[in-house]
């Protein structure tokens, strides 16, 4: 008799039978309770997977629809608050220290605004308050990011480099480290002591323990190609529903989806749970270390689906890490900009007093957020080397 399912066919719009070495936990042998207690982790890793690739699109839909107009505003407001502070450059009132500290704050907004992307206007007033050019900064910036490349990462990318942006310059070197990393790891071991004779053993059971495994694979594979072949069918509907079941089978074998092979081993009723409590134990090793690679590989999958949001949250992994946390973080983020958005509406209005300004200076210091640049460039190179794209 058929179990009911943990998990469902969409391709076929029918559910699985869940798989499983039956039998109360005592009757069971370790390898037998391995078995099930990995199918039942990679059913919980399926399903949050899942979870996660839904979420994205809806994620995009509302960042789309609630931050990327908000930040489309805030940087209007900052644009105008610029040109503000350049106005207010040419108000006799101004003293000799207050000129320099509100060059230095249009100097700041202005360098910020062009990290987005380049704006004719915010160049010229870059030029009009800097003692070098936007274009002079830009090439001081890539010979400082590439000095810090080469002291942090080891990495000499030369002169011939080809990148006009810090920006630009992060992801050659992100290239150029993941590249030495690959060749590295591509490189046979250096030739050193003889193994001991322990360490040769284990190594040759590692081995042999992989090749069944894969051997194990094939099997179930074959299997299920002989029943499931479309082309020894002669009747068309049974030759359709054939083919789209093969065609589960050969994705599944391709991924090294152990679990999805048994479980249409199962629905085919090509073999029953009885078959699984009676297998092996060398067998049951095989697809227990098949079942654990592939388990590997799911948590891989939901970490890189995962890992933007992480960054998102500074990198550390709530215990509780879900969808609706990373809302959370969401709805965060726009009461901050609507914030952020209202003192600057307020500033700007308040800020064409020129005795108001005058009065906002007074304990500014000139040259307090220079660090911002070191700053900027270690985030460009670490969101390279990550894969992750910056947040504005």
């Amino acid at each position: 008799m058929k179990q009911a399912s943990l998990f469902d066919d969409k391709q076929a719009g029918t559910s699985l039978p869940l798989v499983g070495v039956p039998g109360s936990r005592t009757a069971l042998s370790p390898a037998q309770k391995l078995f099930n207690k990995l199918i039942e982790r990679i059913g919980t890793q399926r399903q949050l997977l899942q979870q996660w690739r839904d979420f994205v699109p809806q994620y995009q839909q509302r960042y789309a629809a609630d931050v990327a107009p908000l930040q489309g505003r805030l940087r209007e407001k900052r644009v105008a608050m610029v040109r503000l502070l350049d106005q207010a450059m040419g108000h006799k009132s101004l003293g000799k220290s207050q000129r320099a500290k509100v060059a230095d704050i249009l100097l700041g907004q202005v360098s910020e605004l062009l990290a987005d992307g380049p704006d004719d206007e915010l160049v010229r007033l870059h030029d009009k308050y800097s003692d070098v050019s936007f274009e002079e900064a830009q090439r001081e910036d890539l010979d400082l990011a590439q000095a810090m490349a080469g002291s942090i990462f080891g990495v000499d990318l030369g002169d011939d480099h080809g990148a006009t942006t810090a920006e630009e310059l992060a992801q050659r070197i992100a290239e150029k480290v993941r590249a030495a990393k690959q060749a590295e790891q591509a490189q046979p071991p250096a030739r050193g002591r003889r193994k001991s004779a322990k360490a040769a053993a284990r190594e040759a059971q590692r081995e042999q323990a992989a090749q069944g495994a894969s051997r194990s694979l094939r099997e179930v594979y074959r299997l299920l190609a002989s029943e499931l072949h479309p082309d020894r069918e002669t009747d068309a509907a049974q030759r359709a529903r054939k083919t789209a079941l093969m065609q589960q089978v050969n994705q599944a074998y391709a991924a090294g989806d152990l679990l999805a092979l048994l479980e249409l081993q199962l629905r085919i009723e090509q073999i029953d749970p009885g078959a699984l409590a009676g297998l092996a134990q060398d067998r049951l090793a095989h697809y227990n270390l098949v079942l654990q690679q592939q388990l590997q590989r799911l948590q891989d999958e939901l970490d890189e689906v995962r890992t933007p949001f992480v960054m998102g949250l500074g990198g550390r992994v709530p215990r509780e890490f879900t969808p609706d946390l990373v809302l959370q973080g969401l709805a965060a983020d726009v009461h901050q900009l609507r914030t952020t958005l209202r003192h600057i509406e307020t500033d700007l209005v308040a800020l064409q007093d020129i005795k108001v300004l005058k009065n906002s200076l007074r304990h500014y210091r000139v040259g307090q957020n220079d660090d911002d640049d070191i700053d900027m460039l270690e985030s460009l190179l670490l969101d390279a080397l990550q894969d992750r794209p910056r947040r504005r």
